[in-house]
């Protein structure tokens, strides 16, 4: 599974129930230095809790950095790293062969792969495969961060519930750090939003939500127009991750109701450089960065997997029939999904500059 980049090249290989998974990054220059305890930790914020919201299943999911990185700096050539599996348990999805589970990609498995389709935990298609995106992503986040980049993203919607969104007022880096240390998801409402996970959960259910990114310091001419803008290459990156299913860039669907005199962005002089009044577009005009921080929101679907019956087919026999699913599932992907959305966009920016040649 490649990337839609130019400049790198992003691999993700395995299967949920693999023996590993892993990343292939090709493209990075000679010299980078990666911490690579940094990189652990950032995959680690994507991993199953035991909190209300996240799978059971437990995997440590350690970094084995197999080439492409001698003590701690980049040699120029491909970064292989891989995650082993630990805690597989297949058996949970046998039935689902000839009864695919409605909203996974069971069916279309089937049918595009025939008796190679892997369905054991979701297969390649299982935000399991997040995890070596994210490898990638914490890379990428490091060198961006040495040229004055930083990207955070926070939960920003959980069933309804809303919590703090940058449509609502300016959010700081700080801001954003300081939840996370806090270990709230979200920048606001975190325990309405649990609360409402609970509610799901209890009965069985599922809830989805919604996800914010943002980038500071990007400078003014990254992207270009049409297919090459810098939204395109941010959306193709960002739908790697399998929940989402709608992406936004600055007021987003909010535009649909307004008129131009209330949402276009006037420009103003700040410290003698250019800025905008507003910020509704996200920092972006005709796909190239204008200076702003550029804000990216993400709606994620609810995980399928839930134990209330659901209607689905018999393949073998075609008949319609009834399905209640076991096995291990996260009531919420989205407090989860946030590491990988950032790695997503921040791998689609680090590629943006390299062809732009902005990076020192």
């Amino acid at each position: 599974m490649f990337s839609p980049f130019e400049k790198i090249k992003v691999e993700i290989f395995g299967a949920s129930h693999a023996d590993e998974i892993g990343v292939r990054l090709t493209g990075i220059p000679r010299g980078e230095k990666v911490d690579v305890k940094a990189v652990q930790a950032f995959v680690d914020s994507r991993k199953a809790s035991d909190n209300v919201w996240s799978t059971p299943r437990k995997e440590p999911d350690e970094v084995i950095i197999k080439s492409g990185i001698i003590d701690g700096v980049t040699d120029g050539n491909k970064i292989l790293a891989v995650i082993k599996n630990k805690a597989q348990r297949s058996s949970d999805y046998s039935p689902y062969r000839l009864t695919p589970r409605p909203s996974h990609a069971d069916y279309v498995a089937i049918v595009k792969d025939k008796e190679n389709a892997d369905l054991n935990g979701g297969g390649r298609f299982s935000g399991r495969m997040t995890a070596p995106i994210c490898i990638a992503g914490g890379i990428v986040i490091e060198i961006l961060e040495r040229n004055g980049i930083e990207i955070g993203a926070y939960v920003s919607e959980v069933g309804g519930v809303k919590g703090r969104s940058y449509n609502d007022a300016e959010i700081t880096m700080d801001e954003i750090i300081k939840a996370h240390c806090e270990n709230d998801f979200a920048l606001s409402n975190t325990g309405a939003m649990i609360d409402k996970i609970k509610e799901c959960a209890m009965r069985g259910d599922s809830v989805g939500g919604k996800a914010e990114c943002i980038v500071y310091g990007l400078p003014v001419g990254v992207g270009d127009a049409l297919f090459d803008g810098l939204e395109s290459k941010i959306s193709a990156a960002v739908f790697a991750v399998p929940a989402v299913k709608a992406v936004e860039f600055g007021l987003g669907c909010g535009f649909s109701g307004a008129c131009g005199s209330n949402v276009n962005d006037a420009f103003c002089v700040v410290d003698k450089k250019i800025k905008t009044v507003t910020n509704n577009n996200g920092g972006i005009n005709g796909g190239i960065s204008n200076g702003m921080p550029l804000t990216v929101r993400a709606t994620l679907k609810p995980t399928p997997s839930i134990s209330i019956p659901q209607k689905t087919v018999n393949l073998e026999t075609m008949q319609e029939t009834t399905i209640e699913i076991k096995g291990r599932h996260d009531a919420c992907i989205v407090p989860r999904a946030v590491a990988g959305i950032k790695a997503c966009v921040a791998l689609a920016v680090y590629d943006a500059m390299l062809k732009e040649n902005l990076l020192k």
